[in-house]
């Protein structure tokens, strides 16, 4: 009776065991399906996402938005649109022009060339209702599932503005056909799962019943979207569903798992957030296809039986052979791990637990043993790490004193504030080296014929950089002295011949490339205008009484590389100074300092809001509006990059 008592208790404890195992087998199962899915899901999305983010941001497809109708913009245009063709998955492309509303389409078998115009996008057509619904909702892209009606095509279409500026000139991308996708990505699931794609409002995106899929969601309200909400058995489980997406969609949770009753099936349901295209991944799990519990049935009889017997045989023996002698043994283990290594034990049995007693003396006298002798290596070895950790401080001092002493040889060869204010009249400064020194500087001259400014970012940062800063400035000395002091494109080409030249950069080998990114201004004091040459440096300026920030683009060519054509004239451009007209030159270390929420880089947009934050303001309050919000995006974050920006105001009239 007995036994069987144990063996029915043994059973149930083994059946409870095993459906917690089952349950967690099922939700380990389901959590690594969605995570590779997620993985299978990116690769082919993200790679056709950044290929229409690419062409809608094409200098080329910008200006021909802008003037449609010229026949040689429009040929490069459609020219430039047919290589990206060629790129896609799909091998299609789309653009939609918001000055005309003309859609122009291509597709894999080139069938539209010489006819890409398809058609007028009409605002009261239902199957235009994607664009304008796309343009006045959408900043940046959304991933659209729909069914064109004039080309007769469902499709996973890739929907990226193209803006210049805040100005949105209309829409360009690619698709992915439908059917072909759910294919690749869907029809893989194994027996017993389904994955399923949903947007940010819980709307269908894909699923193998299409009939469930929601179709051109960006133009229907919400309350018209087909949701898994409605394929829930219970309110309870669509909260549930609610609170599990919201706290995915903020990075509260990286995966979660919950149990779902879809269409009257119960489902283990695995989520996880697609931040990348702004969607949510969900594998739908049928534990009973998965890991069915009775499949174990024969293995917990087994156990039972096993369990009894083995009781009945070994109770007996345990007590008398083992458990008694290991019981006097123990009392002389403790006695050891308390630190009494003369404890020994006597045996008094020739089996195994005498063997093990006379090897447990045998270990005492060792472990005696070794701790004297490791107590002496210890003492010798502390005396050894001092006398190293002596050497290293010293060592360490002594770089850092040489450290200290480059620095102020590199702010010596900065110039005075007294020299800027008789350039500049009015100006602010933010030099930031990320270390002691860095790769950043300024550079003024003036003279009776007027002044020149530079600000230059040089390769690297701390001493490798601030070495590179000693070479270029005086080059700069060099050729301001030597050949011309007022020509800043001149300048920039003379920079990029003497620093390749200087730097042997032609034998050198890969790893060696070094150069520099300058932006260079000039005023003669006769003119009422200023000249500016920059080589991947844009000059910002504003005027007072005016909202708008405008911004003269410089030459994208460095300085001074190996991949640097030392043939390259730089372009001179001339900007008229009325009065109260304010200048801005910024290294890039301000543009991607890392900071905000998520790390990003700080940004020309956000730069740009910033001046246009501080116009109207005296230069002043303007140097403390500039520092405040670098310091409020970098917040924890380490600073990235040396950084240098500079904003003055030449005096207005002839000197």
């Amino acid at each position: 009776m007995i036994y069987l008592i144990t063996g029915a208790i043994a059973l149930a404890l083994f059946i409870w065991a095993l459906q917690g195992v089952t349950r967690q087998l099922g939700e380990d199962f389901a959590v690594q399906y969605v995570l590779r899915q997620r993985d299978h899901l990116l690769g082919p999305i993200q790679r056709e996402l950044a290929l229409a983010r690419k062409l809608a941001d094409s200098p080329l497809l910008k200006s021909w938005a802008r003037d449609e109708y010229r026949p040689e913009l429009r040929a490069a245009a459609l020219a430039e649109l047919d290589s990206y063709r060629r790129h896609f998955a799909d091998h299609s492309y789309f653009i939609a022009l918001d000055s005309s509303k003309h859609f122009y389409f291509n597709d894999a078998a080139d069938a539209y060339r010489g006819r890409e115009q398809g058609h007028t996008l009409d605002p009261n057509q239902p199957s235009d209702s994607w664009y304008f619904a796309s343009m006045a909702q959408i900043t940046d892209f959304n991933l659209n599932v729909n069914y064109d009606t004039p080309l007769d095509i469902y499709k996973l279409w890739f929907n990226v503005i193209i803006r210049d500026g805040e100005e949105k000139l209309g829409i360009g991308g690619t698709g992915l056909e439908l059917d072909r996708f759910i294919e690749a990505v869907l029809q893989r699931d194994r027996q017993g799962v389904h994955t399923m794609l949903l947007d940010q409002t819980g709307a269908i995106k894909a699923y193998h019943h299409r009939a469930y899929m929601d179709f051109n969601a960006v133009a229907k309200p919400e309350i018209e979207h087909s949701t898994l909400h409605r394929l829930l058995a219970s309110p309870k489980e669509q909260t549930l569903l609610d609170e599990r997406l919201e706290q995915l969609r903020y990075a509260q949770i990286p995966v979660a798992v919950l149990s779902l009753t879809v269409e009257g099936q119960p489902y283990l349901a695995a989520m996880v957030y697609l931040d990348e295209i702004r969607w949510f991944a969900i594998a739908l799990v049928n534990t009973t296809d998965v890991y069915d519990i009775w499949r174990f049935a024969p293995f917990a009889a087994l156990l039972v039986f096993s369990m009894l017997a083995l009781a009945v045989a070994v109770t007996t023996l345990l007590n008398r052979m083992v458990l008694s002698p290991l019981a006097r043994l123990h009392y002389f283990t403790r006695a050891v791990a308390a630190g009494d290594y003369g404890q020994l034990a006597h045996a008094e049995t020739n089996n195994e637990i005498g063997d093990l007693t006379y090897a447990f003396n045998a270990m005492a006298l060792t472990v005696r043993q070794h701790t004297e002798q490791l107590a002496q290596r210890i003492e010798e070895r502390t005396r050894e790490l001092q006398q190293a950790h002596q050497t290293i401080a010293i060592a360490h001092d002594q770089v850092l004193d040489s450290i200290e002493y480059a620095r102020l040889i590199q702010q010596a060869m900065l110039p005075p504030d007294e020299s800027l204010k008789q350039a500049l009249n009015n100006y602010f400064l933010i030099w930031k080296p990320r270390d002691l020194v860095g790769g950043d500087f300024y550079y003024c001259r003036t003279d009776d014929r007027g002044w020149l400014l530079a600000v230059v970012d040089c390769t690297g940062h701390g001493v490798p950089g601030a070495f590179m800063t000693m070479a270029v400035n005086s080059v700069l000395n060099h050729i301001t002295s030597a050949i011309c002091a007022n020509d800043p494109a001149r300048i920039l080409k003379e920079i990029n011949i003497i620093i390749r030249t200087t730097l042997n950069q032609n034998d050198r080998g890969e790893a060696f490339d070094n150069g520099l990114d300058a932006g260079v201004c000039c005023r003669l004091w006769a003119e009422q205008r200023l000249r500016f040459a920059g080589a991947r440096f844009d000059l910002f300026y504003q005027d007072a009484e005016k909202t708008s920030l405008a911004i003269i683009r410089g030459d994208g060519q460095s300085l001074g590389y190996r991949r640097s054509d030392p043939d390259r004239d730089f372009k001179n451009h001339w900007i008229d100074l009325p009065s109260e007209r304010t200048f801005y030159l910024t290294s890039d270390g301000l543009l991607d300092q890392a900071g905000g929420t998520k790390g990003y880089g700080f940004g020309r947009r956000r730069f740009q809001e910033t001046l246009q934050e501080c116009n109207g303001q005296s230069l002043v309050t303007q140097h403390q509006i500039v520092e405040q919000a670098l310091a409020d995006w970098q917040g924890s974050y380490e600073q990235r990059d040396d950084m240098t920006i500079i904003g003055f105001q030449p005096a207005h009239g002839v000197k």
